[in-house]
């Protein structure tokens, strides 16, 4: 009787368990390349149909530190620095921390912090747009 007991509660246990397709990511999944994609703003660029003004990636790494590259008319900037990623109410929520100004700080307050987010495209999208700043989409690179 308790062998079946334990069939019938193993067998329970692999029905109930299911394979959604949405599943939710943990913060492993965003480590690694995103690619600028599309931007939005004064001039909307696709880079599948024009061209950008600039090409950009983040590589978040798993030590807690990125890198943001920003090649624009042949001249390659860099920055540096810490991140955190926060869940509220469902959705993935990065703060950047620079080492040091930079240029290609996309920074609503002029300081050393970029806010970013995950959609629900699982794209990374700047904050910079919410204050008049180029609204920008990233791609993780597989």
């Amino acid at each position: 009787m308790k062998k079946i007991g334990i069939i019938f509660i193993v067998m329970l246990n692999l029905v109930s368990c299911s394979n959604d397709d949405k599943k939710s990511p943990d913060a492993s999944d965003y480590h690694g390349k995103w690619t600028l994609i599309k931007m939005t703003g004064i001039k909307n660029a696709n880079v599948i149909f024009d061209s950008l003004e600039w090409q950009e990636t983040y590589v978040f790494n798993t030590d807690g530190t990125f890198v943001k590259t920003r090649i624009k008319d042949n001249k390659t900037t860099i920055a540096t620095g810490n991140f955190t990623m926060t869940n509220a109410d469902n959705v993935k929520h990065f703060e950047l921390n620079y080492k040091e100004s930079n240029a290609i700080i996309g920074s609503c307050f002029g300081n050393l912090t970029e806010s970013l987010y995950i959609n629900t495209d699982n794209l990374l999208v700047g904050l910079w747009q919410v204050c008049d700043g180029p609204g920008l989409i990233y791609k993780k690179l597989k």
